[in-house]
């Protein structure tokens, strides 16, 4: 009698070994999946900030540059386009989102937002210049709408630079919804203004589709 009670002493200390040896194991296999889970989150966190950094550089990069220098002061020639495309990034092709990437621009920043096993991610960063979300052809549309010309050094604005500024900051606040797919256009433009002093001119950067 006394083997057998201690036979089962021994089996039940085994099994109390056996099922913590087996919690223990499940407990590390679930804080080993948090950890990868969370460093896959952290990868893709980092990977859209990159992207909206790397944007708003080229469009700063633009901005930055000076036109007197680019072009003599008696030139009329426009600034080139240049063009940007996500899809060409290889972070963008890294990204654990696929094609599911929301972007948005506005006279502001640079916005991409995007979703994984049910968590959000987003990275915002601010224009260091003045920006305007659409071509020139609208541009200048708006322009002649509100102010009967259309901002060129042949048809320059005239009225308060006060009511100009307004104008531009109201039209900035817009957001244009960007393909990653496709090209995104780049351009510096110079709307001149013309008062009693004499005429003058401040530069913007449209970004379009």
């Amino acid at each position: 009698m006394r083997e057998f009670t201690d036979d089962n002493s021994a089996w039940a200390d085994f099994l109390i070994s056996k099922a913590a040896l087996i919690l223990a194991s499940i407990i590390l296999f679930a804080a080993l999946f948090h950890l990868v889970s969370g460093f896959k989150d952290f990868e893709a966190q980092k990977q859209l900030d990159y992207l909206a950094w790397d944007f708003k550089n080229a469009v700063d990069e633009i901005g930055a540059k000076n036109f007197q220098k680019e072009f003599p002061e008696d030139s009329l020639e426009e600034f080139q386009e240049t063009y940007y495309c996500f899809k060409e990034k290889e972070v963008f092709r890294a990204l654990p989102f696929g094609k599911d990437v929301k972007i948005h621009v506005s006279g502001e920043y640079i916005s991409l937002e995007a979703e994984s096993d049910g968590r959000s991610f987003s990275a915002v960063r601010p224009f260091a210049f003045r920006i305007l979300p659409f071509n020139e052809s609208v541009l200048q549309e708006k322009l002649r709408t509100r102010f009967g010309a259309e901002g060129s050094v042949g048809s320059p604005l005239t009225a308060d630079y006060a009511e100009i500024k307004a104008f531009f900051q109201a039209l900035g606040t817009k957001e244009a919804v960007i393909n990653p797919e496709r090209n995104v256009s780049l351009k510096k433009e110079l709307i001149y203004i013309k008062d009693k002093e004499g005429v003058s001119a401040f530069a913007c950067i449209l970004i379009y589709q």
